[in-house]
């Protein structure tokens, strides 16, 4: 099986059911001899901040001289970005090879996994086959009915925790919480909390360490590196820009520490699209903000940042996002505003995204991809391209090979 033919493959279980619940994924790692059950696995789930915490705890393992797996969703700017092992992608043949012995095992099995289900099982067997001493796995949605909630793990971790996919994980902070906290079967950590989530994690386990966002102190911010000190941990350097990447480290070492880790280096966490700089002249930021609490934390970044800096805008998002709440916050904000879209089927259209966005700022083109808008802002000094993951891939692909001359392909 080659490289496009396992996707093709992975593409044809799209049409497969989602049955509710987890017997399906359990059955389908049976067939797979239990790989996730043989693994010291790191659980997260949460709303907001995943990908980052995970790529601090990923960092400070590898500098503590561990070997690290990680499985990460969704995907930004390649399929394959989701799997690495201590920091480089799955490659092309690795990926053929497992989902060809998935396949093989699953024929006749009766068996019908959902795209997602797939993919998870290919993690955990790839996973696996690398021998890693910890293994870091997000959950993909919520955490108690979602597919990568089948495995032993030796700690869950929980990111803060906000209203977002409401149509399925609830529509109050305590039944999110409730379905995020699904994945804790021991000793967890979690980042602060709204108290109403606090409560909901407590009672689901005695052994839970909350990180305290008040013991952060001395934090000196530039667009190179923060530095800060948490606790009895003097002058951590992070390089993840944000105001709010303090809050994701300080998880983090909650984490390492639970792990018998206290001599802690966060240095070399990478992760993309989170407030990114990718070139300097002209200034553009990537950042994947797709929900109000992202949305939020995008704007505190800016300001702390660059102050009053006049910046263009390219943006878009998916339909089934609060749209409105993004421009209400960011158009006020920008010199100009170009409207984007992607092939995603969730994609909200570029002109029916401009309309909305008329309302708080009336300076706003339609260019309908990434490389056009980036052509029609010459004379710009500052550009932030924010809004969904999806259009990640193509503004990096826009800018050229030296962008991602720092990513394993």
């Amino acid at each position: 099986m080659t490289y496009a033919e396992a996707l093709e493959y992975i593409g044809k279980n799209s049409q497969n059911k989602i049955i509710p619940g987890l017997d399906n994924m359990r059955a389908l790692c049976a067939l797979l001899g239990h790989p996730e059950k043989k693994m010291r696995i790191i659980h997260i789930a949460g709303t907001n901040g995943k990908g980052s915490v995970g790529a601090f705890i990923e960092a400070g393992l590898i500098n503590s001289g561990f070997s690290v797996g990680r499985y990460s969703s969704p995907a930004v700017l390649d399929y394959r970005d989701r799997l690495t092992y201590n920091g480089e992608w799955i490659s092309c043949e690795e990926y053929a090879r497992v989902i060809e012995h998935i396949s093989q095992r699953i024929e006749n099995s009766g068996i019908n996994p959902t795209v997602f289900e797939l993919e998870t099982a290919a993690a955990f067997c790839w996973l696996y086959s690398k021998n890693c001493d910890y293994v870091i796995i997000e959950a993909g949605m919520g955490g108690k009915l979602d597919a990568t909630n089948v495995t032993d793990k030796v700690l869950s971790v929980i990111t803060p925790i906000a209203l977002d996919h409401t149509a399925f994980l609830g529509n109050t902070i305590e039944e999110i919480a409730e379905q995020k906290a699904g994945i804790i079967t021991g000793r967890a950590v979690s980042a602060q909390q709204p108290k109403e989530a606090q409560s909901v994690l407590k009672a689901h386990s005695s052994d839970i360490v909350f990180a305290d966002n008040g013991d952060i102190k001395n934090v000196i911010y530039s667009i190179e590196k923060t530095i800060f000190d948490y606790k009895s941990h003097k002058g951590v350097e992070i390089e993840l820009l944000g105001a709010y990447q303090t809050e994701n480290a300080v998880l983090a070492i909650e984490a390492l520490e639970s792990l018998g880790i206290h001599n802690i280096s966060l240095k070399n966490a990478r992760w993309n699209c989170r407030f990114r700089i990718l070139r300097k002249k002209p200034l553009i930021i990537a950042d994947g903000a797709h929900n109000p609490q992202g949305i939020d934390a995008l704007k505190k970044s800016l300001a702390l940042y660059f102050g009053d800096r006049e910046f263009v805008f390219i943006t878009g998002v998916l339909k089934d996002k609060n749209y409105e709440y993004f421009a209400r916050e960011m158009a006020p904000l920008a010199k100009m505003l170009i409207t984007v879209e992607t092939e995603n089927k969730r994609s909200l259209g570029a002109e029916e995204y401009a309309d909305v966005i008329r309302k708080y700022n009336k300076n706003v083109k339609i260019a309908g991809t990434v490389r056009r808008a980036l052509e029609m802002c010459g004379g710009f000094e500052n550009i932030l391209v924010f809004g969904t993951l999806t259009i990640m891939s193509e503004l990096y692909s826009a800018l050229g090979e030296d962008i991602c001359a720092d990513i394993t392909k």
